[in-house]
């Protein structure tokens, strides 16, 4: 083991033993804290070379503490980390608090880490040894994450009545987001794509509800619900082993407004995706007969036909039959969910559209259509 001595500082106890273990095998000694006083504690007495720190807790400000840790002359080079994740605001806020550098997600995030330390703290990077098996998670990690995964989800599900509330209860909301975000990191370790895609777009939903708890409204509570509920469905390694990553998939965005389809392909993207979009139903028809797609976004007001009866012409086309469709709607009342599920639509989203709702609806939706759940 060498000299070097890194602080780190995670919330979540499972993934501070994880990264723990994994960063001593890699030559280092680590102090852990889950939180800010310790944290700062630490800092005083250990003098660590290098922090590496997450950036949502259940207590605590990072940010605030970070603006500490510059605030002393004796810190001002010490290099500070920010753990890979897919919150491109808050690594900037991290950064302009005093962060040295947000480290980047990859296809191994503990190899991503080790890597970023190394080259912080002017040693060699990893380079081609990146995917050695160091740098990923045992069977035994694997396990305890599907293991934790059950209670996790139940423990979000928890907070729903919260910010169900009127007004929203706004703790019950940052402890949401915080078991996501963990859940989302631990999901990122897993050999399983598309379960942690879905996993980081609902991390991004739930930041950016925290952000502006004003976008709480039905639309997104049900979203945050179904993707909970989905997620415990799928937790299973026979079960996620029989899905294909989503970025293969072909999407179909049926809007007549200009504004709109440039804003869900924004979104899809933003999710990994890729979309077409057809800005009539004769297009969209012309386009659903040319190429095969794997989900449809189907605009409810529509020129030539509504959405419900073009809805009704594309569950007519063999192929077609069991895709999943979901309504864009700024009518969601009783009357036009009825609809929408009597013309063979799957589900709906509410307009105005909030950016990471819609790739968590892709996600999902694309994901139930590989397993036969729609």
């Amino acid at each position: 083991m060498n000299s070097k001595r890194i602080l780190l500082v995670v919330d979540d106890k499972l993934l501070l033993k994880l990264y723990e273990e994994k960063i001593e095998e890699n030559g280092f000694a680590v102090s852990a804290a889950r939180d800010m006083g310790k944290a700062a504690q630490i800092l005083a007495e250990k003098k660590p070379d290098l922090v590496l720190l997450d950036v949502v807790f259940q207590e605590g400000n990072p940010m605030e503490f970070m603006q500490a840790l510059r605030a002393d002359p004796a810190n001002g080079q010490l290099p500070v980390l920010i753990l890979p994740h897919l919150l491109g605001q808050m690594a900037n806020e991290a950064t302009q608090a005093g962060a040295t550098r947000a480290i980047l997600p990859g296809p191994s995030p503990i190899a991503s880490i080790v890597d970023a330390i190394r080259g912080s703290l002017g040693m060699p990077g990893l380079g081609a040894s990146a995917d050695r098996q160091i740098f990923k998670p045992d069977d035994f990690w694997v396990e305890a994450i599907f293991a934790n995964a059950m209670d996790s989800i139940n423990r979000m599900r928890h907070c729903l009545p919260g910010i169900a509330e009127l007004p929203p209860e706004l703790p019950a909301l940052h402890d949401l987001w915080n078991l996501a975000h963990a859940f989302a990191q631990k999901t990122a370790l897993l050999p399983y794509k598309p379960f942690a895609q879905i996993a980081g777009s609902l991390d991004m939903l739930l930041n950016d509800l925290n952000q502006t708890p004003d976008q709480l409204n039905p639309s997104t509570i049900r979203t945050v619900g179904q993707a909970l509920d989905f997620l415990a469905a799928i937790s299973k390694p026979e079960c996620l082993a029989r899905l294909t990553d989503p970025a293969s998939a072909s999407l179909l965005v049926v809007d007549d407004e200009d504004g709109a389809r440039q804003f869900i392909t924004s979104a899809l993207q933003l999710a990994g995706l890729k979309n077409e979009c057809a800005e009539s139903p004769a297009r969209a028809i012309e386009k659903l007969n040319k190429s095969p797609m794997n989900l449809i976004f189907l605009d409810v007001g529509l020129p030539e036909m509504n959405g419900f009866e073009l809805c009704t012409k594309v569950r007519a086309i063999e192929q077609y039959k069991n895709t999943p469709i979901v309504f864009l709607t700024g009518m969601a009342t009783f009357h036009n969910k009825a609809k929408a599920s009597l013309s063979g639509g799957n589900d709906f989203v509410g307009k105005p559209f909030n950016l990471p709702e819609l790739g968590v609806k892709a996600l999902m939706w694309l994901c139930r259509g590989q397993l036969a759940m729609v």
